[in-house]
């Protein structure tokens, strides 16, 4: 397990990275051809907003885990830890069903859209929509071993 939460974390780091470097350079050419050239690179913003949307839903499940989402989690925190932990389970229970249900109907979303292509990179939708679907699961996963299990991430982030 220990193995496989180290290669996760790498494969979304290393994603992470290569979506900013394409959002960066994609966004730094269109302002230097709209200004130097006088002409537009018609195709940068939707790839920029294409890869945004991927690396949303990536990278939300390493920010859950890294406890980067917002909580308001001060009442939570003074009861004891055996209520702490029970309220926890359930949250998380009800969080994976909502994911869920969020992850079934992108799933539809972007099998509706499979033949429709994008405007100017002209890529199938269904590619850009399936996001909508790998980011609730990728989430869910992680609430799920988090919360629901109890299994909290090794992690380096915070500790000096």
């Amino acid at each position: 397990m220990r193995l496989f939460m180290k290669s996760y974390t790498t494969a979304t780091d290393t994603l992470a990275i290569l979506g900013t470097v394409i959002v960066l350079t994609a966004g730094g050419l269109q302002v230097w051809f709209r200004y130097m050239t006088e002409s537009s690179l018609i195709w940068s913003e939707e790839l920029m907003r294409y890869t945004m949307l991927w690396l949303v839903m990536i990278c939300g499940g390493r920010a859950y885990a890294a406890g980067q989402f917002l909580g308001m989690r001060g009442l939570v925190n003074i009861l004891p830890q055996r209520i702490t932990r029970t309220i926890d389970r359930i949250s998380g229970s009800i969080m994976v069903g909502f994911l869920g249900v969020i992850a079934y109907y992108g799933a539809l979303f972007a099998w509706k859209t499979r033949l429709q292509l994008s405007p100017t990179i002209e890529i199938s939708l269904f590619w850009v929509h399936v996001a909508i679907c790998v980011g609730p699961a990728i989430l869910a996963v992680h609430i799920l071993l988090q919360d629901v299990f109890g299994l909290k991430p090794e992690t380096t982030e915070g500790k000096h």
